[in-house]
């Protein structure tokens, strides 16, 4: 950044200050051409080790993320697994008490199982909503 300041003379003979500010900033993994080049200057090859790095970054971080996006398909898959076998598990169980006799105990049981998952499922449901839109804010 640069200031500069000029002095106009006003007609009347009177002075004013004038300044000008002038800012230059960039964005992004790599410096501008022009500060490559300065790189550059000062140390030789300095340029290529700056790209080869960010090229290195850029890579690294494609890498975590797919990591990330199997890990959590997997974890989805298990999730819906695991969520059938208790289901499943809950209302044969609530049907199985019921055959013996103990109608109110079986409905408790294949009814809490049901509702328990659902009320996970609608939980779960909520908050990667809440995620998703805290993700488009930011």
């Amino acid at each position: 950044m640069s200031n500069k300041n000029r002095f106009l003379q006003q007609p009347d003979n009177q002075s004013a200050l004038i300044r000008k500010t002038e800012g230059a900033f960039f964005s992004g993994p790599l410096p501008q051409a022009q500060e490559l080049q300065k790189y550059n200057e000062i140390v030789p090859g300095a340029a290529n080790r700056i790209i080869i790095m960010a090229e290195e970054q850029a890579s690294h971080r494609r890498l975590l993320e797919s990591r990330v996006i199997k890990s959590d398909t997997r974890n989805s898959t298990l999730g819906l697994i695991f969520g059938l076998i208790i289901g499943l598990a809950g209302i044969i169980s609530g049907t199985v008490i019921i055959i013996y006799g103990y109608a109110i105990y079986g409905v408790v049981v294949g009814g809490g199982t049901i509702a328990s998952l659902v009320a996970t499922f609608v939980y779960g449901s909520k908050q990667r909503k809440i995620e998703r839109e805290r993700k488009l804010q930011s």
